[in-house]
């Protein structure tokens, strides 16, 4: 598994560094070949990682759930890592 995140900037409306964590944690000893992405705004951040197999990119107050590039679902804030892990596990 690869996991990439986006550095963030000024477009960024979640904890990012604690989302990227709490996902890298939770994945820890996945063995699928996929690579995850955490990205920082859903402005930008499903087309920056459309060579993500799966991802996550936040927003204000919810988040968007991805996969290669294309939105699969909105879900709110708080629950965006538990999400992304239940879309990779549907899989």
């Amino acid at each position: 598994m690869t996991f990439i995140s986006c550095p963030s900037c000024g477009r960024c409306n979640i904890d990012l560094i604690k989302i990227a964590g709490a996902v890298e944690e939770k994945l820890a000893g996945c063995k699928k070949n996929i690579t995850v992405a955490v990205m920082g705004c859903a402005v930008n951040g499903p087309g920056e990682a459309s060579a993500a197999d799966y991802g996550l990119a936040g927003g204000n107050g919810e988040g968007v759930l991805f996969m290669k590039g294309e939105i699969v679902r909105k879900v709110p804030m708080d629950t965006l890592a538990d999400e992304l892990i239940r879309l990779i596990n549907e899989e």
